[in-house]
Formats: C-alpha cells, sequence, structure tokens
C-alpha cells in the first residue's frame, strides 16, 4: 500500500436509519479545526487527571505539515483519526527502538466508539509500518487508562517499559506506558516466501 493510497470505502450501519461510508486518507491543512476538536472530544474522558484540552490547533497543524495524520472520513466530517510515524521518526522513542514504528492520538468520536473504527485504523497503521520495513509498532498510554491498556494488549500489545508525562499539566500523578508489537516487515515477509518455495 502506498503512503497515500486511500482504503476502499466500507460502509458502517448504525442502528438502522444512519450508514456511514469512511475512506482513510491523508489529514491537509483545511483538517485543522475539524481534526482538533475531534481529539479533544475523544480524549475528553481524561479530564479526571489532565488539567485542560489534549491538544491545540497549533499542534495539529504542524503534525499535519509533517503528513503524520491520517483520517477516516465520514458523512459530515472526520470521524476518527491516527497520528502515525515511520521507523526513526519518534523522537520520544529510544535509540534501541529506531526500527520501530509508532502511533498515537487515536480517536474516534465518542458517538462512533464501539463500532471497530479505532481497530481498524491501528491495523490501517500497522500494514504502513510494515511496508517501511518497521520491524514493531510502539505506542505510549497514560497508566491512569486501565481500560486502554487491556484493548491494545487485545491487539497483540505488551508493555515494555515507562516514561514521563510532561505532555502538560495534570490533576493528579501519571506516567506513559509503553508499548510494543512485533511487525513482519513486508521484506523480511518476501524473503520468507521465497526461501520456502525455492526450497521445494
Amino acid at each position: 500500500m502506498g503512503a497515500g493510497a486511500d482504503v476502499v470505502p466500507i460502509c458502517y450501519r448504525i442502528g438502522v436509519e444512519i450508514s456511514i461510508a469512511p475512506t482513510i486518507r491523508r489529514a491537509q491543512p483545511s483538517d485543522t479545526a475539524a481534526l482538533t476538536d475531534l481529539v479533544n472530544r475523544a480524549y475528553a474522558v481524561e479530564a479526571f487527571f489532565v488539567d485542560g484540552q489534549r491538544t491545540t490547533a497549533d499542534e495539529i497543524a504542524g503534525l499535519i505539515r509533517s503528513g503524520g495524520f491520517l483520517v477516516l472520513e465520514c458523512a459530515g466530517g472526520i470521524g476518527a483519526a491516527v497520528l502515525f510515524e515511520g521507523p526513526g521518526e519518534h523522537r520520544g522513542l529510544p535509540p534501541s527502538a529506531y526500527l520501530g514504528a509508532y502511533f498515537g492520538m487515536l480517536s474516534v468520536l465518542p458517538e462512533l466508539q464501539g463500532m471497530g473504527l479505532g481497530g481498524r485504523l491501528v491495523r490501517v497503521a500497522e500494514a504502513m509500518a510494515e511496508a517501511t520495513g518497521a520491524t514493531s509498532m510502539r505506542l505510549r498510554v497514560i497508566n491512569l487508562r486501565g481500560e486502554l491498556v487491556r484493548w491494545y494488549r487485545s491487539l497483540g500489545y505488551r508493555e515494555v517499559g515507562t516514561a514521563p508525562y510532561h505532555h502538560g499539566s495534570v490533576k493528579r500523578p501519571c506516567h506513559f506506558i509503553e508499548m510494543a508489537k512485533s511487525l513482519m516487515p513486508i521484506s523480511t515477509a518476501y524473503a520468507a516466501t521465497s526461501g520456502e518455495v525455492g526450497a521445494a
């Protein structure tokens, strides 16, 4: 899959009357306001320990300029999004993780949660990571979000360390839990398949 390729639309039905047909694409500067609102709404559940909103338009605009955001478009706007950074692009990762890709800010509108859209974006990010040669995918979760840790475990991620939380002021002490999942880059998968065919 090319970095700029769109994903074939899939229709999701909510209830009986409302259908949403999302496609995944790279975020554009014109998405800044909608994407900022999406992230802040999705992360409003963290108000019990975060003082203020999760992000700002300036931060989102900078991340869009770097080409890192993938958005899932729904009727009437953006329904979900994820920040994706290829191997070596995330400055917060230790040198030992240089070949690891990273995703963060996974956000789904509250009214669309529970439909599998977040998992779909994670799978797309993992596929992109494998296409760029990443050997692992990494992410960070606040330790106070136990439900997210459990959800990422269900997707194959495991805790690999911790890191301090410096994103903004907080009402309660907290830190990041770093999680990772091993990937098979396309080149490695191809080599393994070729070896099997050659030995036959």
